[in-house]
């Protein structure tokens, strides 16, 4: 077998499969199915946003992390402008609406086209043209949005709908005053043109004569943004060493620092660990108040700036809120899903390798006839927690997204990550749990509901409980929200793995239209 892959969309997976098919490894894979995306996963990234990349050699087994996320803008400014473009718009995800910020001063130094193209220069094994055509194929045919995409257009519409070229790309041919719904087909031939010149002409080429003059026309100081040239000239795809920790003798790897969510789900899983958490009934409210404990802590050490520098000071904290029947009342906060999403892949020789995008919603205005909409990065509160535009530039942003690798002490090894804003961290730890505390195999541990509690407010996933979640209910936060179905809220948990005998598997998240394909 060539591999196995996990996507957010049959069109990425099977791009992803297409190269592996060729004789690529899961770094030609991933980055394949990341351009693929732009079809497949049309609002839920963009190739003008950032991402993390984790990647596992196959005969070295050294572990890799390569850092792609945005930066601050506005190297070489004097001071920031006056009149800045970054209008407010309010988003409604149902149970909450939330705002944000776009236009030409939300926008980030991007960093998805240099931190893929230098993962595919590093480790992968096939030419920039081969592993972009499958993408190119599909952006010229087009594909047919599906129900999932459908709706990820629909909660965009605002954005998606906040210019004339926005409205070109995204507006339903019936009726260009609304976003493309499912059964309609969506296209983007430049886009297609752009990649194939990237593939012939190499990426830098185009990159600068291109995209960088067309970003600066549209981001810069005279437009209303802070985008300058020394921005783009200066920003760089990180290689570090990653976050490593052991979870009941399995070694994980994620995301370190700038990025605070691998630090948090390190965080969270020491905190199970000081408890035999198998013994507790999965789902049960023992085993949610365990959880949300852990979840509640970890944001307390988020917040004083601790993590696992001062990890006895929070395991005391968790002991000390045991000695608790209920969950803490606190003022509630609500917040909902930005577009991200996920890739995960393994291939036939063992290398491994994942990455999680994101644009946030988007800024409203697409880089020229490009067909790419640039990022809302520094429009994201979540971002910036004092306040927008306080960075300094150059900065790199922090972020919660957290690619995982698993290595397990008899050499099983799985990779896995996801998309979800502030659930990512909570997502993936409820994962992990399910996979190594409760023996569970890769579609039961996705499948299984989930749980967020954060600023007071339990967030439930009640489709598998008999009583409708009234005994969490019970357990006395400050508000509780029942989901009746698995909800995309809770992330998208896209999961590959490789058994120590060569055994594939894995399972795609159906919460945000997983996949799965083995090759």
């Amino acid at each position: 077998m060539h591999g196995a892959i996990a996507a957010g969309s049959a069109i990425t997976a099977d791009a992803a499969a297409e190269v592996l098919g060729a004789g690529g490894n899961a770094v030609d894979a991933v980055v394949a199915g990341c351009f693929a995306m732009a079809a497949g996963e049309p609002t839920l990234t963009s190739l003008a946003g950032g991402g993390v990349l984790i990647h596992r050699d196959a005969e070295s087994r050294a572990v890799t992390i390569c850092d792609f996320f945005g930066d601050a803008p506005g190297r070489g400014l004097a001071a920031t402008p006056e009149l800045l473009d970054f209008p407010e718009v309010e988003l409604d995800f149902g149970p909450a609406r939330q705002a944000f910020c776009i236009g030409a001063a939300a926008a980030a130094v991007p960093g998805v086209i240099p931190g893929l193209c230098r993962a595919l220069e590093r480790w992968g094994a096939l030419e920039l043209a081969d592993v972009v055509a499958p993408a190119c194929r599909v952006l010229r045919q087009g594909v047919v949005i599906d129900p999932f995409q459908a709706r990820a257009i629909k909660l965009l519409e605002p954005i998606l709908l906040h210019t004339a070229e926005g409205r070109a790309q995204f507006g339903s041919p019936a009726d260009p005053q609304r976003v493309l719904a499912a059964g309609e087909r969506y296209a983007v031939p430049a886009l297609a043109d752009l990649l194939e010149a990237m593939g012939h002409r190499g990426w830098r080429a185009v990159y600068r004569d291109r995209l960088m003059p067309a970003m600066l026309r549209q981001f810069g100081p005279h437009a209303g943004g802070l985008l300058t040239e020394d921005d783009l000239d200066g920003f760089r795809a990180e290689l570090r060493q990653p976050l490593a920790f052991a979870y009941r003798g399995d070694r994980i790897s994620t995301n370190p620092l700038p990025g605070l969510g691998g630090e948090m789900v390190a965080l969270m899983l020491d905190l199970l660990a000081e408890r035999e958490v198998a013994e507790l009934s999965h789902g049960s409210a023992a085993h949610v108040l365990a959880l949300a404990r852990a979840m509640q802590v970890s944001d307390e050490a988020r917040n004083a700036e601790g993590l696992r520098g001062n990890r006895n000071r929070w395991i005391r904290r968790s002991a000390e809120l045991e000695q608790v029947g209920r969950l803490d009342r606190v003022k509630a906060k609500s917040g909902g899903p930005p577009s991200t999403t996920h890739i995960s892949v393994v291939d036939g020789e063992g290398n491994a390798c994942a990455v999680t995008v994101s644009y946030g919603e988007g800024n409203g205005h697409m880089i020229a006839d490009t067909g790419i909409m640039m990022n809302n990065l520094m429009g994201e509160a979540d971002l910036h927690p004092q306040g927008f535009h306080r960075l300094p530039p150059g900065t790199r942003l922090s972020t919660m997204m957290s690619p995982t690798l698993i290595e397990s002490v008899d050499g099983d090894l799985a990779v896995l990550g996801t998309g979800g804003a502030n659930r990512i961290r909570t997502a993936l730890v409820q994962v992990i749990s399910n996979l190594i505390d409760f023996g569970m195999d890769a579609e039961q541990a996705i499948h299984a509901a989930r749980i967020h509690f954060e600023d007071g407010v339990l967030n439930a996933e009640v489709h598998q409980r008999a009583d409708g979640g009234a005994a969490l209910e019970a357990l006395g936060a400050e508000r509780f929200v029942a989901f009746e179905q698995p909800n995309m809220f809770f992330g998208g948990v896209h999961l590959v793995s490789r058994a120590a005998d060569g055994r594939l598997s894995g399972a795609g998240d159906p919460r945000r239209g997983g996949v799965l394909r083995i090759v």
